[in-house]
């Protein structure tokens, strides 16, 4: 079936407040870098012109015939540099895959949360534990990883990326270091752990609304009990694990440690000590979102269980995706913009 669009995407009040969108056809145009013929349109209320290709991800990118293998270079531990001589293009080229692809996967991770029908049943537990990295500077800006995830989906639930303050304490030429980048920041470089690990459980608090009691499984650390106190009352069941208990199977955070094994076997810029952990922490956590796109929606859960996602399992989508379908159509905040994979896209 043709692309039919069923809403204007420039977001205006005037166009998302009002129902009946009407638009007419204002010619077509053919792309250069692929050949292919694109429908142009234009809104008859804010008269605005659009395209075919104003809904989709890759809107903008030239050489389309390496966004999918951009992505899974991503996935795999490649460094930005070992791509750019793989599929001869230029770091500009990368760097601008992993921000789209990356804002994209969370847009759309939150929309399939949102979504989620509020019958379904959260069952097992949800886990919380924090990855510690770096941006530049190991010893001078340390970088804290908050990550839930829900057992027994194994699907990642929300993650986010926060400040700590340098590991001290540091010799002279550190002190230096530190100083010459508080002067040039104008602030001194503090903790977020507490407040991106709040992020993360006011996520919780929102999807299970409808839970009697929401267990969860952290260590010991004093600010997880507080927070959490705060956030779920009456509503928690809240199990603890010493951090010093060996990280096996046996261990009852096994699934985020086994988690983030696997993110730091996927992401480059997590591999401890490496030269291409990453300079600027947004840059992380586009990075990191795009795993999470790729894990949830895309791999499967096991390699005993082919069929099944991690998204699947959790009751975010009935099926498992394709690369190509995860990446195709943009998230709108519009009303009439519902749902999302590739049965909710725009006139198909």
């Amino acid at each position: 079936m043709s692309f039919q669009p069923a809403f204007c995407p420039c977001e205006r009040p005037a166009c998302t407040g009002t129902q009946g969108f009407q638009y007419q056809r204002r010619g077509t145009y053919r792309r250069t870098c692929d050949g292919r013929v694109v429908q142009r349109y234009q809104c008859k209320r804010c008269k605005r012109t659009f395209s075919t290709q104003t809904f989709r991800v890759d809107r903008g990118l030239r050489r389309p015939s390496i966004d999918f293998l951009i992505f899974l270079g991503l996935v795999s531990k490649e460094s930005q540099r070992q791509m750019t001589r793989k599929f001869h293009c230029g770091r500009g080229a990368i760097a601008r895959r992993m921000k789209r692809y990356g804002e994209h996967c969370r847009a759309f991770h939150e929309r399939a949360l949102r979504e989620r029908a509020s019958s379904l049943h959260w069952e097992g537990q949800f886990q919380l534990d924090e990855l510690e990295t770096y941006e530049t500077d190991r010893r001078l800006k340390p970088v804290t990883v908050p990550l839930l995830v829900q057992l027994p989906s194994r699907c990642i639930l929300h993650a986010a990326v926060g400040t700590l303050p340098a590991r001290k304490p540091l010799p002279p030429r550190k002190l230096a270091q530190l100083e010459r980048i508080e002067s040039e920041e104008g602030k001194k470089r503090r903790s977020e752990s507490h407040e991106k690990v709040s992020e993360c459980f006011a996520v919780l608090k929102e999807i299970t609304k409808s839970e009697r009691i929401v267990r969860v499984g952290t260590d010991e650390k004093s600010t997880y009990r507080s927070i959490l106190k705060k956030t779920f009352g009456d509503r928690l069941d809240h199990q603890r694990t010493h951090s010093k208990q060996p990280r096996t199977i046996r261990n009852p955070l096994f699934l985020v440690n086994h988690t983030f094994a696997m993110l730091r076997d996927g992401l480059g810029r997590l591999v401890r000590r490496n030269w291409g952990a990453t300079k600027e922490r947004e840059k992380l956590e586009w990075h990191l979102w795009l795993y999470i796109g790729w894990r949830n929606y895309v791999r499967p859960i096991t390699n005993k269980r082919p069929h099944e996602s991690a998204g699947m399992v959790a009751g975010l989508l009935p099926r498992m995706l394709e690369p190509c379908e995860l990446l195709q159509w943009r998230i709108f905040q519009s009303p009439h913009a519902q749902g999302v994979g590739p049965e909710s896209a725009p006139g198909e």
